[in-house]
């Protein structure tokens, strides 16, 4: 059994290209079918702290995989994430475990795939305004792969000011002659006149900005899927990672329209049919990417990580 922390795992996607991130998501939801996925579990006491259990089986590899991941609160003293996780790699016919790994960047960074695939796909085609709020770890994954897929095209950012944050993500993109970057004391100001807003803020207790916010066109996605209820009850067109998922959303039943993006991809359900929709996607997140991230990640681990010898009961009566 190989063991692939956290260090390790950032060695491996040092060997990987962000463009490559968002074929990998975009493999999964065409190629859906091909995995069973049950909704996954979330549990634990209410409050500050937060878990889940996501299993998934790909036949097609034969692969299985259950990852848990929660946010956790600092203890005095500590110096960590606050998402902590570990994804179980097993060998499907057999129940052997092949590998514990890291879940936590290979979290980050399909989850900021998602998102920018989302952009790409949704978005009107010549969107040139982005508004961001939350501008941690995973905006940073998500604005380094959406910019691997358009890198040449003018862009202003607006990014919500927040504790310094702007100034760190201005810092780690400096490079990018194509980008001119506002920074935003309101989050109206982020969102007003935006073609895309992307929010990755990991606790919200109300929305945003008002309806008249939102101009005609407009592409949102929450990617904690918090703080744009009020969009739920007006905009013209809702997709998703996986309806089943988001049926308990407080207004899931007032969505106007509402199509799975594997549908979209597949050519089952439309896309942005006009330039003045505005559309919402929210991604809940999809056990398919977790394990053929992980698969992916395991496949790139020769000569990295720690092997270990797991021993697994080997007879049939043991005791």
């Amino acid at each position: 059994m190989k063991i692939l922390d956290f260090a390790t795992i950032k060695d491996i996607a040092a060997r990987v290209k962000s463009n490559e991130y968002y074929d990998w998501v975009d493999y999964a939801l065409r190629n859906k079918d091909e995995f069973s996925m049950p909704v996954k579990a979330s549990f634990g006491p209410k409050g500050a702290n937060s878990r889940s259990a996501a299993p998934c089986f790909w036949e097609k590899e034969n692969t299985m995989a259950v990852k848990v991941l929660g946010r956790y609160m600092l203890k005095e003293g500590e110096k960590r994430s606050l998402m902590m996780g570990d994804i179980l790699l097993y060998e499907a016919d057999t129940g052997i475990l092949k590998s514990v790994m890291d879940a936590v960047y290979i979290s980050t960074v399909r989850t900021a795939a998602a998102a920018a695939h989302s952009t790409l796909l949704y978005s009107k085609a010549d969107f040139h305004v982005i508004g961001l709020i939350g501008l941690g770890n995973i905006m940073t994954s998500y604005l380094e792969i959406l910019l691997a897929k358009i890198d040449s095209r003018p862009l202003t950012i607006r990014l919500y000011k927040y504790h310094g944050q702007e100034e760190r993500f201005r810092e780690r993109f400096a490079l990018y002659s194509n980008i001119r970057f506002e920074f935003c004391d309101l989050y109206e100001e982020v969102i007003k006149g935006a073609e895309v807003i992307v929010s990755a803020v990991t606790r919200v207790t109300e929305n945003f900005a008002g309806d008249d916010c939102y101009d005609e066109g407009c592409t949102v996605i929450p990617i904690m899927t918090m703080g744009f209820q009020n969009c739920d009850l007006f905009f013209d067109r809702v997709f998703t990672d996986e309806i089943e998922q988001i049926r308990n959303f407080k207004y899931f039943s007032s969505f106007r329209s509402v199509n799975n993006t594997s549908d979209v991809l597949n050519g089952a359900a439309p896309g942005r049919m006009s330039e003045r929709e505005r559309i919402l996607v929210y991604n809940y997140g999809l056990a398919i990417h977790d394990l053929y991230f992980a698969n992916r990640f395991y496949e790139l681990s020769s000569g990295f990580g720690k092997n270990i010898d797991y021993q697994y009961s080997k007879k049939k009566y043991f005791m």
